[in-house]
């Protein structure tokens, strides 16, 4: 179904987002006028005289006829046929036959309507927290001025009308908003509003209230002063009464502006969600600094202007560009500057590389960016939204209030960066990029940093500084001669001192004979051809000094898919020992060609790694390039696969894998939190290596590494990552006609939906996957497809389904030997019987998953089953033996492997109900407290029921205990 937009351009959209040609503004203004009032008809007469309201042509009628018949003829191809919207002849006039919700006006005072209901209906701060949930989501749906591009009386009334309305609907959303505490989060989205909305006095107060209560005083007052000064040169007005008394309470910091304690708060024992405790995060993400970092004074200067003033208020500016030609230096100063200016920035530093010129893998997205960026700031995988809007707001709120120092390294253009700026002054973003982002400098005032060419002295200097003062003294024509042959350009000086270096009994005469002419790397030339001339003879000259095995293992970085790379998978390139390719990136490393970085992994150049590329191409023929990607792809589905069994274990008896090949060595891991690093850290590269494998005809591969990455990009909330992943799998699989690896990628596609609260659409996937299973007669699929097919079904509140279904798992996991899968499975039979109210039945089928899990190496599993006994217990009146068991799972959560917060946050909600049913009213509030803690942090569901909980304690003078 098409989608019509009103709150911004007129348009019309298919599903994927793609416009639909709407003609002239006449045309569009037809439209509009239509879906103004949807279903309801509007006269001819009403229509010709809003389209031409002060002298309509003497063929108007029959203009507005054309009109019409090209909306109907656009309308009934984008809506694709039967049910598609249509324009239709009443008696007088037109309708626009569509769903309201279907436009964006309509659906957004939908939104309004349930927020005000829900605000009405709803006891305690569930009713407020859903109606701000809802005006978010009702505020998202207007994109820029309503009506933009049509022109005339009508529309110049109804967008005034428009705004008027859109004010209203922000005035209510943030009034919740700071009802419910939520100050510093507010203060980036209020911002926003207030720089569209500068008259709208209601919104300055609540950005003034957000600012004081989230102790900005100071900022507070110059948003009024702001205020004041607009409203003063566009109406020569000085501002209300309201926000005048606002000004003098913020001045003598009233006490009564002070955040309100919640409802039914006693002593200060209830936190409000803007109360629960949170740890001071504080990320510290800059690469290594360059021990020998030489002159950019200017640029340095120029960065140094931007930072906070010595009253601690920030500069306009608060984003800088660095640009300049490959090789140039901008990340050598980026980064270094960085280091050097980090004590002004107390809440830390965010670094993120985005590949904007990568040859070897796509640009990185900035939703992938900003899910990096929420990590570092500890934002739980279950809060981070799945849309890069949703992460971009979410992420400027969590700066609204801090002096970060945020550096977009490599940067492909203005709108990738755009979702990652911070939306308050008080950071400051350093871009670098070989573009020259005019756009943000145009619409953000950033502040432009060009670099050029070293200038002869600083060529000089860093030769002399990595060389020695006097070996460079000694030899000055020498020295000019590497300067010129080098074109000044810092990347290629900084290889050939690594050479220099490395034979210090060599003359510099000498170095300089071997710099032989060759041809140029042209297509990496950027904006200053001229800049990187000859630089391949450079690097050839550094990669002849290699030995042989190190100049192959160069060669072979070249078909690595990932942006870095570590020991084993430089080893699984070339087929050697990981002791011996650890001793060649080490002479590597010393002849600048890779850079090593912390944890042991090493990184290139965009033009090294362009370079090695074209070596390999030219060197090494197509058997032993397709043998070394063959190679990396086995590590990487070997090392997956084996993290993979530690994050499943009733996956760890399965065939799957044999052993690696030889001249493979996957990765080892002694515990999944062993695993759980290694997968992170490798994150990027395993996902490039999905599409590499595909792209290359290695469906295999892809199928079983995707499957493998599943469960790590579901736990890490990489939903749509995890999407695109399945597909390439899927399809991969179709072109294999593997009807195993089909069915496991229609399961992966399954877990997505279930995430999305699709549960239809899960369902009906996993009874795809299972006759997949059935056909293939693949017990160990089916069974644990039929307990995906039971979770959902649970979800669905289709209880004696889903047992039916875990039944079918766990006799298919007897007959399969499986003591993990068995294990899962008599817990979940338990689990589910006891919500039917079959407690004792129950009873028997947990202790007996517990007999097999204690000792397996399963703590999830444990966990969970231990989380089933105490309720169980619990409803058949054995309080010691519920505490107990809930105590236990607790340790299990806690310790230095599972951190599985969202079933601690479970798990101690029900601990809270076994100590109040005995009357430990004080040990039932301090477990309900820890698990409001948790629930606030992860975005849990879990909420409500603590603070309705802890609301009852406290209201009932009984529950209160001594």
């Amino acid at each position: 179904m098409v989608d019509i937009r009103l709150l911004g351009a007129v348009e019309l959209r298919a599903p994927d987002g793609s416009r639909f040609e709407l003609g002239p503004p006449q045309q569009r203004c037809v439209l509009a006028l239509l879906a103004m009032t949807p279903g309801r008809p509007v006269t001819t007469e009403t229509l010709i005289d809003r389209v031409w309201p002060s002298d309509p042509p003497a063929n108007a009628r029959d203009a507005l006829y054309t009109y019409i018949s090209r909306l109907r003829r656009v309308l009934g191809r984008a809506g694709g046929g039967a049910g598609a919207p249509a324009v239709r002849r009443r008696a007088g006039g037109y309708l626009l036959d569509i769903p309201p919700d279907r436009i964006d006006l309509h659906r957004s005072r939908g939104l309004v309507r349930r927020a005000r209901e829900a605000r009405e209906a709803a006891v305690g701060a569930a009713g407020p927290r859903r109606a701000a949930e809802l005006l978010g989501e009702a505020a998202a749906l207007w994109h820029g001025t309503p009506l933009a591009g049509l022109k005339g009386e009508w529309a110049g009334r109804a967008r005034i009308g428009l705004e008027r309305e859109l004010v209203t609907l922000l005035t209510e959303r943030f009034d919740l908003e700071l009802r419910l505490g939520r100050h510093a989060e507010a203060v980036g989205p209020l911002s926003a509003a207030v720089l569209d909305h500068p008259l709208a006095e209601p919104l300055v107060g609540q950005l003034m209230t957000a600012l004081y209560r989230s102790g900005r005083q100071a900022d507070a007052l110059a948003a009024y002063a702001r205020a004041r000064q607009q409203l003063r040169d566009d109406l020569g007005e000085e501002p209300g009464g309201t926000l005048r008394e606002l000004h003098e309470r913020v001045l003598r910091r009233d006490p009564a502006l002070d955040p309100p304690a919640p409802r039914g708060t006693p002593q200060g024992a209830l936190p409000g969600a803007h109360e629960v405790p949170r740890a001071r995060v504080r990320p510290s993400q800059l690469p290594p600094d360059l021990p020998a970092f030489t002159g950019r004074h200017e640029a340095l200067a120029r960065l140094d202007a931007l930072l906070p003033r010595g009253d601690g208020g920030p500069r306009a500016a608060a984003v800088a560009t660095v640009n300049g030609t490959p090789g140039i230096g901008k990340t050598a100063l980026a980064v270094h500057w960085a280091h050097r200016v980090a004590e002004h920035f107390p809440d830390g530093q965010l670094y993120v590389d985005l590949r904007g010129f990568a040859r070897a893998q796509d640009p990185l997205a900035p939703s992938d960016a900003l899910r990096g960026f929420l990590s570092a700031l500890e934002v739980p995988p279950r809060r981070v939204p799945t849309d890069v809007d949703g992460r971009a707001a979410l992420f400027r709120s969590a700066l609204a209030d801090k002096r970060m120092l945020v550096v977009l390294d490599n940067a492909r253009d203005a709108e990738q960066v755009r979702p990652l700026l911070p939306g308050s002054p008080g950071s400051l973003t350093v871009v670098t990029s070989r573009n020259r982002l005019l756009g943000l400098v145009a619409s953000l005032g950033a502040r432009p940093v060009g670099l050029d060419l070293f200038t002869r002295d600083e060529a000089w200097q860093m030769l002399a500084d990595r060389l020695g003062p006097e070996r460079v003294a000694a030899e000055a024509a020498a020295v000019d001669a590497i300067i010129a042959r080098c074109a000044r350009l810092p990347l290629a000086l900084a290889v050939v001192a690594a050479q220099a270096a490395a034979a210090p009994g060599r003359s510099l005469a000498e170095l300089v004979d071997g710099l032989v002419s060759s041809e140029t790397l042209d297509a990496f030339a950027g904006e200053a051809d001229d800049a990187v001339t000859d630089i391949r003879a450079l690097f050839s000259w550094s990669y002849r000094a290699l030995s042989p095995p190190a100049a192959r293992l160069f060669r072979l970085v070249g078909l690595h898919p990932g942006p870095d790379l570590g020991v084993a998978s430089a080893a699984a390139l070339t087929g050697l020992t990981p002791r011996h390719t650890r001793a060649l990136l080490g002479e590597l490393a010393r002849a600048q060609l890779v850079t090593e970085r912390s944890g042991g992994r090493y990184t290139l150049h965009d033009l090294l790694r362009a370079y090695a590329a074209e070596l390999t191409a030219r060197h090494d023929g197509e058997p032993a390039r397709r043998a070394a990607t063959r190679r990396v792809l086995d590590h990487y589905l070997h090392s997956a696969h084996r993290a993979f069994m530690l994050f499943t274990p009733q996956w760890r008896k399965q065939p799957w894998l044999g052993p690696p090949p030889r001249g493979v060595e996957g990765e080892t891991f002694a515990d999944e939190a062993e695993a759980l690093s290694w997968a992170t850290a490798e994150r990027a590269t395993l996902i490039a290596t999905v599409q590499r494998a595909a792209a290359e005809g290695f469906d295999r591969h892809a199928c079983g590494l995707a499957w493998a990455i599943a469960g790590f990009l579901d736990r890490q909330g990489s939903w749509h990552t995890l999407a695109d992943v399945q597909d390439i799998a899927f399809a991969s699989a179709r072109r294999l006609g593997d009807l195993a690896e089909q069915a496991r990628a229609l399961s992966s596609k399954a877990r997505l939906a279930t995430r999305f609260l699709r549960h239809q659409e899960g369902l009906d996937l996993l009874r795809d996957a299972l006759g997949l299973f059935e056909e293939i007669g693949d017990r160990h699929g089916q069974a644990t497809t039929h307990q995906h097919i039971a979770y959902v079904l649970e979800n669905m509140g289709r209880l004696s389904e889903a047992l039916d279904s875990e039944r079918r798992a766990l006799a298919l996991f007897e007959s399969l030997g499986n003591d993990a899968g068995v294990a899962r499975a008599l817990n979940m039979v338990g689990w589910l019987l006891s919500l039917q109210g079959e407690h004792k039945e129950a009873l028997g089928y947990c202790r007996d998953a517990l007999a097999l899990q204690e000792g397996q190496g399963d703590p999830l599993g444990l966990a969970a089953t231990l989380d089933s006994l105490g309720h169980i217990h619990h409803h058949l009146g054995a309080w010691a033996e519920a505490v107990d068991n809930f105590e236990r799972a607790l340790a299990v959560l806690r310790g230095p492997v599972l951190g599985e917060r969202m079933l601690e946050c479970v798990v101690l909600l029900r601990l809270g109900d076994t100590y109040r049913a005995i009357g430990d009213t004080d040990a039932a509030r301090e477990a309900w407290l820890a698990t409001l803690r948790i629930a606030e942090d992860i975005g849990s569901l879990e909420v409500d029921g603590a603070l309705t909980r802890l609301r009852e304690l406290e209201d009932d003078p009984g529950l209160r205990g001594p």
